[in-house]
């Protein structure tokens, strides 16, 4: 995963909807609940030898995944990193509901954290107080929105519906100067529309117009959930979608946000309020409680401009009509009573993704306190999952696979000797973060209370608020992290260079301490891999040692690079993810350089390890070599089910190609692969030209 500013845009809109990859570790008793299958980094009982590997290597290792795991009704897509996740989620279950529980006179009293996070998990799930509640909780901030007279009044009424994480209009989030990563600075960004991304209302295809048709029934529905009689909310649906539409229309396409030219606009506080002239920028700035002066990044200029003019020509009540919208929309979920979230869930996971059932509560309601109070509630799991030697491992493993990289860059044939010590400047200076962070965050000013389902969602939003917007003027702090502990991912940062690796994904079947080196590099060596090729990829090669926006590459080289990663987006153009619907291979562009340079590195690191630890390369464990349980091991950490629909809504909106694109396509480009299984063309694990980058 590849984290960069621009992501916040995605950040803001989810936040407001949900109010919200590897050396060894051990297995820990804990970590399995009971009845929970054991996972395995490596499993023979998965393949499929009925498949010839050289055919369909995915199919060949996943077969007898696929057997034993059909699609659950609740999930759009279910894999291995599913599995894990539920099973983490368990132990979260577990932490929450022990922090719930009132405690006995003779208990020892709650720790602050546990006391938030248990009355944050008991209020959500006390679903019978919600619901009589009704709409009631939220309708203090129905009235403030429906006294809005004037756009005047418009910057301080949207102040604060962003700090109560409400996704009207455009965000403001902090973020590395682009030009000095070591200062933050304000990023002005993109926002505003409630279907997954811009092409949603531009697209002109019978199932686009399709959709964009239920998600007017969507929004109709929600507002005659709140109260309002038919005919209105049919005619206040149709105002959403044009002002969203317009919004839309002048926002960065998913594949020109990948650009970070296309989002470096420096400007300052006074520039843009110049330019905003229906909009006083000082008023929101000083509402928000964000400098009234300085330096900031106005990401899309085309946005904002399109923004100033939709509010200085549209009507006030139509303003209104919108932000009541964002506003449902925001609480929508688990903070509002069940015909809104089952509506809710009904349009984004069963209509646009194909789910045919509702997550059950709990699951609901842990994702929910993971999202708001991930530090306290990660603190926990640490303590109890993730003892410190699982760490050290883990960091041996990175450190490992930074020194694989470090020779493959001495091997690169098409690389300069000049470009290559600023390469190898560049992965020097990788910081490594591994499980969790070195000093937990404090929550002591946020305000948890017992039973206020929706007023927990609202402070929280606030304190993050609150918390984000204290940055902007200040030195980066380089040991934040942007993941909870408990998270099932990893991701790069360009502007801090850094690698991160959360306690979550540090377990089976990504990782083990009972498994054999081979099996171990194929999977987590591969993730390792790939997060450190970020840095290298498209985007990440823009930015230098220190994070800042700076070309460090010869033309030539640079030239070079860019036809060598022109193949893979030929290579991924060609394939469809469902019917008709082809893969964007710009938009996916820096996940296949990543998934293919990181197996590269992984294979590197594991040769390396294999001779240094005189492993014996013929002998044969499970009947398979070390060789091929490295292969096996990659491509049986993408054994997923993926319904139609979330297919076709990924190949539209997500950087990174389906699962079963991610093991087959990277392996064909591999002839060390293919001599593993002895494949030879024309078979189809074996690419007729290969593409390679790192």
């Amino acid at each position: 995963m590849f984290r960069f500013p621009y992501t916040l845009r995605s950040f803001i809109a989810v936040a407001a909807f949900l109010g919200a990859c590897f050396t060894c570790v051990s297995v820990h008793a804990q970590t399995a609940p009971a009845g929970a299958p054991q996972l395995r980094v490596f499993d023979p009982s998965l393949i499929d030898k009925s498949i010839d590997p050289c055919d369909n290597f995915y199919r060949y290792s996943c077969n007898g995944w696929f057997k034993r795991n059909p699609l659950p009704p609740d999930q759009t897509s279910y894999g291995r990193y599913s599995e894990l996740f539920e099973l983490n989620r368990l132990n979260l279950r577990h932490i929450l509901e022990q922090a719930a529980a009132v405690p006995a006179a003779s208990d020892p009293p709650r720790s602050a954290n546990e006391q938030k996070i248990g009355d944050e998990y008991a209020s959500c799930m006390n679903t019978a107080a919600i619901d009589k509640l009704g709409i009631a909780p939220l309708q203090p901030e129905l009235d403030r929105v429906a006294a809005l007279k004037t756009t005047a009044q418009l910057p301080a009424l949207l102040a604060h519906l962003h700090s109560i994480g409400v996704n009207a209009f455009f965000g403001i989030a902090p973020d590395s100067d682009f030009a000095d990563s070591k200062s933050v600075i304000a990023f002005y960004i993109a926002g505003g529309l409630g279907l997954p991304e811009r092409d949603y209302y531009t697209r002109t295809d019978a199932k686009s117009q399709e959709q964009r048709q239920q998600y007017l029934a969507h929004v109709r529905k929600i507002f005659a959930l709140a109260g309002e009689p038919e005919a209105r909310a049919a005619s206040d649906a149709e105002t959403v979608l044009a002002i969203e539409t317009r919004l839309a229309k002048a926002s960065l396409t998913v594949t020109e946000q990948r650009d970070p030219q296309n989002l470096n606009h420096p400007s300052d506080v006074a520039a843009l309020s110049k330019e905003l002239t229906h909009f006083p920028l000082a008023d929101y700035a000083a509402a928000a409680h964000a400098p009234a002066e300085g330096k900031l990044n106005d990401t899309e200029p085309k946005f904002f401009a399109e923004f100033n003019a939709l509010i200085g020509d549209t009507p006030i009540a139509q303003i209104r009509t919108y932000l009541r919208w964002q506003l449902l929309h925001a609480y929508a979920g688990t903070s509002l009573p069940e015909s809104f979230e089952q509506e809710t869930w009904n349009f984004y996971s069963h209509t646009l993704n194909g789910a045919e059932k509702q997550q059950e509560r709990w699951k609901r309601c842990t994702s929910r306190v993971d999202n708001e109070l991930g530090e306290a509630l990660g603190q926990v799991y640490v303590a109890k999952y993730f003892p410190p030697a699982d760490k050290l491992r883990a960091l041996n493993m990175t450190l490992a696979i930074e020194q694989a990289m470090d020779k493959d860059i001495d091997d690169l044939d098409w690389m300069s000797a000049e470009t290559k010590v600023r390469a190898k400047e560049k992965l020097h200076g990788v910081m490594n973060k591994i499980g969790y962070p070195d000093k937990w965050r404090d929550y002591s000013a946020l305000e948890i209370v017992p039973g206020d389902a929706l007023g927990n969602q609202m402070r929280a939003s606030q304190f993050e608020f609150a918390r984000q917007l204290a940055k902007i003027g200040k030195p980066v702090d380089k040991n934040e992290w942007g993941m909870t502990p408990p998270t099932v991912d990893a991701y790069y940062d360009p502007q801090q260079n850094n690698v991160n690796f959360p306690a979550g994904i540090l377990q089976p079947p990504f990782f083990s301490g009972t498994e054999d080196d081979a099996a171990n590099y194929g999977d987590m060596g591969s993730t390792v891999g790939h997060e450190l090729t970020h840095g290298f990829d498209d985007e990440g090669r823009q930015f230098d040692k220190d994070g800042n926006l700076k070309n460090w590459w010869t033309k030539e080289d640079e030239e070079k690079f860019n036809a060598r990663a022109d193949c893979e987006v030929k290579q991924y153009d060609a394939l469809e993810a469902v019917p008709g619907v082809h893969l964007n291979g710009k938009l996916t562009l820096g996940e296949n350089l990543a998934d293919l340079g990181g197996l590269w590195l992984a294979w590197l690191a594991w040769l390396d390890k294999a001779q240094t630890a005189h492993i014996d390369l013929t002998a044969t464990m499970d009947g398979y070599t070390p060789d091929q349980r490295f292969w096996i091991a990659y491509a049986q950490q993408w054994c997923t089910q993926t319904r139609p629909e979330q297919l076709r809504t990924q190949a539209q909106t997500n950087p990174h190609a389906p699962d079963e694109y991610r093991a087959n396509t990277v392996l064909e480009d591999l002839p060390e692969f293919a001599k593993s299984f002895s494949c030879k063309k024309p078979s189809s694990m074996v690419a007729e030209k290969p593409c390679r980058v790192w």
